[in-house]
């Protein structure tokens, strides 16, 4: 008699990071056709991936991995849209993008060019942004700066520094995070 046919099932292996990564293309392509931002459908994958992260010993495997993924990225959409929705710039009548706020830092507009008061603010914003970079933690710095300001893509950052996707994500999430929170009163 074979002792493993009577035996219970074996339980599945424990999930890793790992078993997310195939995942998040899907996830990114689902959340930029909802938001249609892409600096916060990136947010929003991101939080998700890190919502799963904190909560991988909860998934049970009643639905599939994929299914239960993009139920906690929809609700990071659902929190980003009303987060979005708090954040109206003077004189806008949408919400500020994150794009329309990082242009307002880095951005020459010419319309605006000759305003001295305008020159002034906005070389105020790009030293607040230049200085929190820099107060980053080293590894969340790194990874900003390579995928951010160098634009590299996350395979490239992750040879580079010699770390996984996954880390990488956390990083660039909470350097976001961070700057967001520091400079917020500047962009709003």
């Amino acid at each position: 008699m074979n002792p493993l046919s009577l035996a219970t099932p074996l339980p599945a292996a424990p999930l890793s990071p790992a078993d997310f990564v195939p995942h998040r293309a899907a996830m990114l392509q689902f959340a930029r056709g909802r938001i249609r931002d892409a600096f916060l459908a990136e947010d929003a994958v991101q939080e998700a991936l890190m919502a799963a992260l904190k909560g991988i010993g909860t998934f049970q495997g009643q639905s599939a991995l994929r299914t239960w993924l993009f139920g906690i990225l929809n609700h990071k959409i659902q929190d980003a849209f009303r987060r979005e929705s708090r954040y109206v710039g003077i004189g806008d009548s949408e919400p500020a993008s994150a794009e329309e706020c990082l242009e307002r830092i880095a951005g020459d507009d010419p319309q605006r060019a000759d305003d001295p008061a305008d020159c002034v603010a906005r070389r105020h914003l790009q030293e607040a942004l230049a200085g929190e970079i820099e107060a980053l933690p080293p590894g969340q710095r790194d990874v900003f700066r390579l995928q951010v300001l160098e634009g590299l893509d996350t395979e490239d950052v992750c040879a580079r520094l010699g770390i996984s996707e996954s880390n990488c994500w956390v990083r660039l999430h909470r350097a976001r995070r961070r700057l967001a929170e520091r400079l917020g009163h500047h962009l709003h």
